[in-house]
C-alpha cells in the first residue's frame, strides 16, 4: 500500500500583497534619503546665532539690541528691521560681523516713517 502526502500550497503572491511592499519601500527610501540630507547639512560648520535682546520703540524710531554669535573665522551678515502690527518693514539696515570674533553684542537706531510695533535681527548669512 502506498501513502501518499498532499503538497502543501504555497502562500498566494497577490498583486495587492506586492504593492503594499513596494508603498513600504518608498517610504523607507524617502525617509533614508531626508534623515541623510539632515546629516549632511547638521554636520557642516556650526551655525549662526543671532538674537534680539532688546528694542526701545519711539514714534519715528527704533533702537535694537542684539547679538550674534558665529564661527570665528567668518565673516557674517543680517538684516535689522523695524516692523508695524501686519509685520510690513517699516526700515532696515544690514550689519556685518567681522571675521576674528566669535560673537558680538551690537546696537542700531532706525528711523520710521510711522511708529513700529517690533524689531528683530534675522536673515544672518556668511559674507
Amino acid at each position: 500500500m502506498t501513502t501518499s502526502v498532499p503538497k502543501t500550497a504555497e502562500p498566494a503572491r497577490s498583486p495587492r500583497r506586492w504593492f503594499g511592499l513596494a508603498v513600504i519601500g518608498v517610504f523607507v527610501a524617502v525617509a533614508a534619503g531626508g534623515f541623510g540630507i539632515i546629516t549632511v547639512n547638521a554636520g557642516g560648520k556650526p551655525g549662526i546665532v543671532a538674537q534680539t535682546v532688546t528694542y526701545d520703540i519711539t514714534d519715528t524710531s527704533v533702537e535694537i539690541n542684539f547679538s550674534v554669535a558665529k564661527g570665528e573665522g567668518d565673516e557674517v551678515r543680517c538684516t535689522v528691521d523695524a516692523f508695524d502690527k501686519n509685520f510690513e518693514v517699516l526700515a532696515e539696515k544690514e550689519v556685518a560681523v567681522p571675521a576674528g570674533t566669535s560673537s558680538m553684542k551690537g546696537t542700531e537706531t532706525l528711523r520710521t516713517p510711522r511708529r513700529a510695533t517690533g524689531a528683530r535681527i534675522h536673515d544672518c548669512r556668511s559674507a
